[in-house]
């Protein structure tokens, strides 16, 4: 099977547009004609040469699109559903996924920084000459060939604004509700007000917070995080009068949504004593935090991570469509540009410009 995809090459090349050959659905599969992908962190990190992955690499994991075909034993999607991908399908037996963290998944981590599928293979080729998934997805092409487990079903949402559900949705949300669990009335300050951090403050809106503190170099983006619940918004340079103001103690929970040292040291010393801070962002490959100890022994302030909104897709999605039908979470308002497939490339440029927003590549036919 054919398909026109995205692949990446090397630094500071642009994607290329190719042809590329797809294996056909194994009986556990399904092909997805994709509808919208949105360009996610992880994939600007695998650009920018912060992560070092085999290559050529079709780069794309937060898409959405309509199953075309099915293998003969899929149960879980028929032709024609309209499907969200989860890039962390669990395998059910390792024990992350016991755990209902399938983002943890052994098997899926150990195929990550492969480019392969969680099996080992990628079924993707060009020209004999075997072509790598980003995120174990590779959703920039036209056509994709996943498991099941990947297409989640969804309704009620226009497929563009749904392709955000499948990663900076369920991760921003998730870090606040189910990593976090944000407690009602809280103060919280989120470093970075990219397309995760925009969802972490919406998840902490929904949480009940009654201080939503933001915090981003990119004037845009502190605007946009106001509007979508924000209370106070600070420049980096000015974020200790800021939260002198609105959190004088520090705050009772302190996100990182980019995954820097220096981002998250800021998280961790504006946390109050006995607060926890929540690292959400993907650091550079080979990064290391410089930690105090005493920020955690004699303040007693907790520090974790969360990965993918730290519990089962398959199983918060449908949460997450309840608060949209609901007018409590915004989607489409945090679409920054569509651009065309064939553009796909100024989509990457826009996302690195740091602009507000999420960009988004639409795909036709």
């Amino acid at each position: 099977m054919q398909t026109k995809a995205a692949l990446f090459r090397a630094v500071g090349q642009p994607l290329e547009l190719a042809s590329i050959e797809l294996e056909e659905p194994r009986h556990d599969e399904v092909v997805v004609r994709m509808v919208a992908a949105g360009i996610c962190g992880t994939d600007l990190h695998q650009v920018k040469g912060e992560f070092h992955r085999p290559t050529p690499m079709v780069l794309g994991h937060e898409g959405a699109g309509v199953v075309e075909a099915v293998g003969d034993a899929v149960t879980l999607v028929r032709p024609g559903d309209e499907v969200v991908l989860s890039w962390a399908p669990s395998c059910g037996e390792c024990p992350g996924c016991r755990r209902g963290r399938p983002a943890t998944c052994r098997v899926l981590n150990a195929a990550l920084p492969k480019g392969t599928l969680p099996d080992g293979r990628t079924g993707m080729s060009y020209r004999g000459d075997t072509v790598y998934r980003g995120t174990a997805t590779g959703c920039f092409a036209e056509r994709v060939v996943v498991s099941e487990r990947v297409a989640l079903p969804v309704h009620g949402v226009p497929l563009e604004e749904a392709a955000l559900l499948g990663c900076a949705a369920l991760t921003g949300v998730g870090a606040a509700l189910y990593a976090a669990q944000v407690p009602e009335g809280a103060s919280v300050l989120v470093v970075g007000a990219g397309g995760i951090g925009q969802f972490i403050v919406q998840g902490c809106r929904l949480a009940g917070a009654a201080t939503i503190v933001v915090s981003d170099p990119f004037a845009a983006r502190t605007e946009q995080a106001l509007r979508v619940g924000a209370t106070h918004a600070a420049a980096p340079e000015s974020l200790e009068e800021v939260l002198l103001e609105a959190a004088p103690e520090g705050v009772d929970v302190g996100f990182d949504a980019v995954g820097a040292p220096s981002t998250v040291a800021t998280a961790l010393r504006h946390t109050r004593d006995g607060g926890t801070t929540v690292v959400v962002g993907l650091p550079a490959a080979g990064e290391r935090y410089d930690l105090d100890p005493f920020e955690l022994i004699r303040k007693e302030k907790r520090l974790t991570g969360t990965l993918y909104g730290s519990l089962d897709p398959a199983l918060t999605l449908p949460d997450l469509l309840e608060h949209v039908a609901a007018g409590r979470l915004e989607l489409g308002g945090l679409i920054h540009e569509r651009f065309p497939f064939e553009r796909i490339n100024d989509a990457v440029a826009a996302s690195l410009d740091g602009t507000a927003g999420r960009s988004l590549v639409t795909f036709g036919g």
